[in-house]
């Protein structure tokens, strides 16, 4: 700044006030995401976490995002508000709007993710953004997962619309969405959740703007972008120039997909290019390019800036590219239900087209990966009707320098805890353990697999959706490391050949649910005995899996006898 800066921006100049004034604009939106946890009704949001609160300037750039939420979004939340403002220009907008979509091609990639957005005012000048995503429990269709043949099947689509208007909800438009949906009270509680944290969001922007006697968040937004990408930027220069290819195979309906990456690294910027990735499938697979963005941009910034907090600095020298008609930029109106088969591999590919020239930082694959979310729908003996959504989480690749753990990644969503679907629901859960020997070896061992029994304890048949890939292509070490164990589905402890689609759960069923283990990383030979025998102890692997693995015979770990 110079010396004609007004006084009030001069923070801007002054390291420490700045990064006070940055970590305010995250703690603002987590009070936003801790209003939309709260008061949210569907289990999804509230347990799981599948959403996000964002604060973004009168451009639609994101500010800040809370530590918690699902970090996709922040791709895929800026771009949503330039398409509604095409739709609704900024001097159309007046003080207690909101704005809606769940369009895939203009926001999180399918019909369940519900984007509002709210325009925030000061002295009757638009100022900012707040805006939240989130997974809605139900957004009718088939519930037959990943089988649509188009995007018409899989529920109802909500153009660009104004979801409140001077402060008064869209009464017809709610009326007509819910009308569509099997559970409404859950989506009606989840969408005024949504306003309600934006407006939380906004009254802290607003209470922040009266604190530094700002006018406009324009000067804050453009310090905070042009920081945050000059780091970036330094961290891509560091990378050696190249071009660096690989590719994954994914478990599609039918069939298998290939996604092919080439990472193109020019001085200070990237390209993540999908050219050779399969052609769009005739199922719900299909990923439009705002995804395949989103979850592209961030496992790079994972591996290049991980502490650089999330904003649109962060991405402004990355360009992720891919043919049109292909899996990874599919047009409308192909089915996209399913699109996190695509997005949440990207990680793998990029990780392993950059192993060789960043083998400290790169992680295995994660069993996490795809995320699974099946979905039981039925009703209890008294025929009170639910539809409850459960995540499970797989082991995460071996980390850089440590073992994979169970958890979520790239996205980092919650497991559904087992007391609230048996609460919610007429399932009981019969088991739920780790599973020994299903963490990829390595020197550093992929994280482990977990296990469950599901018993419907309802006289009624439930419907079991769900749409698991693993079975053939298991999460893959990288640098010499093994992959983890696949996924395993059963129902009466008869394996399903194709654990895809939608299911008929008879009373007294028992379904078995074992989700993937993760890749491993570095040769298995490079394993420290101690943690070796650390793992036999805890249960990670077994006698069997540690001579086989590792060629160690465990009773030499031990000194006991054979």
């Amino acid at each position: 700044m110079t010396s004609s800066t007004p006084d009030n921006l001069r923070f801007l100049d002054d390291p420490i006030s700045l990064r006070i004034t940055w970590d305010r604009l995250v703690s603002i939106s987590e009070e936003a995401a801790a209003t939309l946890v709260n008061m949210a009704f569907s289990s999804i949001i509230r347990e799981v976490g599948d959403y996000s609160c964002l604060l973004m300037d009168a451009e639609g750039n994101s500010l800040a995002q809370p530590k918690t939420s699902v970090p996709v979004f922040i791709g895929t939340l800026p771009a949503t508000v330039r398409h509604l403002l095409a739709k609704f220009p900024a001097d159309t907008l007046k003080p207690g709007d909101s704005l809606v979509t769940n369009d895939p091609w203009l926001g999180t990639g399918h019909l369940n993710d519900v984007t509002v957005v709210t325009p925030v005012f000061r002295d009757g000048q638009l100022v900012a953004f707040t805006g939240s995503a989130a997974h809605m429990s139900d957004i009718g269709g088939s519930l037959n997962m990943g089988s649509s043949r188009d995007m018409f099947e899989e529920g109802f689509l909500i153009p660009p619309s104004k979801l409140a208007m001077g402060g008064e909800l869209n009464q017809q438009l709610l009326d007509l969405f819910l009308a569509n949906v099997r559970s409404p009270d859950q989506v009606e509680g989840d969408l005024h959740a949504m306003l309600a944290a934006n407006q939380i969001g906004a009254q802290g922007l607003l209470g922040l703007m009266d604190d530094l006697g700002l006018a406009s968040v324009t000067p804050l937004a453009e310090k905070i972008h042009a920081l945050t990408e000059n780091a970036m930027r330094k961290a891509i220069e560091a990378v050696p120039d190249g071009r660096y290819e690989a590719a994954v195979d994914i478990g599609d309906y039918e069939g298998d997909i290939h996604l092919n990456v080439a990472v193109i690294v020019s001085g200070s910027d990237i390209v993540i290019d999908y050219t050779g990735s399969s052609a769009e499938s005739l199922f719900g697979s299909n990923c439009p390019m705002s995804f395949t963005y989103a979850y592209s941009v961030y496992p790079l910034k994972c591996l290049l800036e991980p502490h650089l907090p999330n904003n649109e600095g962060c991405f402004k020298s990355i360009t992720v590219t891919a043919p049109e008609g292909s899996i990874a930029n599919a047009r409308p109106p192909c089915a996209v239900e399913m699109r996190n088969r695509v997005g949440h591999m990207a990680h793998a590919a990029i990780f392993s087209a950059l192993a060789d020239i960043l083998p400290g930082r790169v992680m295995g694959h994660s069993g996490s990966a795809p995320v699974t979310c099946d979905v039981f729908a039925g009703q209890f003996d008294d025929g009170r009707r639910f539809v409850e959504s459960l995540c499970v989480n797989g082991g995460t690749g071996a980390r850089p320098a440590a073992d994979g753990i169970v958890t979520g990644f790239p996205g980092n969503m919650s497991s559904t805890p087992v007391e609230l679907i048996e609460s919610a629901t007429p399932l009981l859960f019969l088991e739920k353990a780790i599973v020994p020997d299903s963490g990829g070896a390595g020197r550093y061992r992929g994280g482990v697999a977990q296990r469950m029994v599901i018993r419907n304890t309802s006289r009624f048949t439930l419907t079991h959706s769900m749409f698991y890939s693993r079975q053939k292509h298991p999460a893959q070490g990288v640098l010499g490391a093994a992959a983890g164990s696949p996924n395993y589905v059963a129902i009466n402890n008869q394996p399903l050949e194709k654990p895809v689609g939608r299911h008929d759960v008879r009373p007294g069923d028992e379904i078995t649910i074992q989700m993937p283990g993760g890749g491993g990383k570095m040769p298995a030979s490079a394993r420290d005995p101690q943690a070796i025998l650390f793992d036999l102890q805890e249960g990670y692997i077994t006698e069997e899996g540690a001579m086989r693995d590792y060629g160690i015979d465990a009773h030499s770990l031990t000194g006991s006898k054979p």
